[in-house]
């Protein structure tokens, strides 16, 4: 999943990895629900593996709504 060297993954491969739109990771990310993304140098967010386990978790969380 995570593309770059750096063990980062592109907002699009995150949403994509767990079936969501990239609109409802950056919903999720605004209201500080996921771990602060770094940045690029193009100011691309990217994502750690702590972020995956966070949106699968707040993904499992919501289906028991």
């Amino acid at each position: 999943m995570f593309s770059s060297h750096d063990g980062l993954c592109t907002i699009g491969e995150l949403a994509e990895h767990l079936g969501v739109s990239v609109k409802t990771v950056r919903f999720y990310s605004d209201r500080g629900l996921l771990p602060e993304a770094s940045r690029s140098a193009g100011g691309h967010r990217r994502y750690g593996p702590d972020a995956v386990e966070r949106l699968g978790l707040i993904r499992s969380l919501r289906g028991l709504d």
